[in-house]
């Protein structure tokens, strides 16, 4: 390896190395109040060296959004791309965001820390906009499975699907929390794989056309 390459990729585990750190602060924090100060602890490196890979503490915050969101519907699209039956396929799909969620928690944390009004109010508008762009993209995957599934008569006509997507994110993004908070294993619940599918399992329920 000559040595422009080892410094180019020493630069990237740098940038990514403080890409995790601040992932780590905003999501205890939030963006208020983590600093540029507490991130550059975490990574063992000076203040002035974050600056070097990042114009502000927004430009950090929103590289962490965006990167997350990319890597939410990178999984959803592998899900939603596969040749499952379509109850099958909203299950996959549905799972797959459910498990991105348990392997990266801070996403969690982050994203519900953007939908609080005190939150938005802190950051740019700029930064909204694109985050609410990917929150609709990823809603757009259910709703066109959902849309594929009306049309062929299993999803009940009555249904709004974006009021019924609102519900469903609601109740998992809840339980998720509880699971986070180690909540569900003193409600007797250990196994987030048999939670999540009963949860969808009662979403179904909710939203199939009697005798599908």
């Amino acid at each position: 390896m000559g040595i422009t390459e080892r410094k180019a990729r020493e630069k990237l585990q740098r940038r990514q190395d403080i890409l995790e750190a601040a992932r780590s602060v905003f999501s205890e924090k939030g963006f208020q109040n983590a600093t540029m100060d507490e991130i550059a602890e975490r990574v063992e490196i000076s203040k002035p060296t974050i600056y070097l890979y990042f114009d502000s503490k927004e430009d950090l915050y929103k590289s962490i959004v965006l990167e997350d969101f990319w890597k939410a519907e990178e999984r959803l699209k592998e899900s939603f791309d596969s040749d499952a039956g379509l109850v099958e396929k909203w299950r996959s799909v549905y799972l797959a965001y459910v498990e991105h969620c348990v392997e990266n928690p801070e996403y969690v944390h982050i994203s519900q820390q953007l939908l609080a009004p005190e939150s938005r109010q802190r950051v740019s508008d700029n930064l909204l906009e694109e985050f609410d762009n990917h929150t609709d993209e990823i809603l757009g995957y259910m709703v066109q499975t959902l849309e594929e599934s009306k049309e062929t008569g299993l999803v009940r006509d009555d249904l709004t699907l974006r009021r019924m997507l609102l519900i469903a994110w609601r109740m998992t993004v809840g339980l998720l929390e509880l699971y986070f908070s180690e909540r569900t294993t003193e409600m007797g619940v250990d196994d987030y794989h048999e939670l999540f599918e009963s949860a969808f399992d009662v979403l179904m329920d909710g939203v199939l056309q009697r005798g599908s």
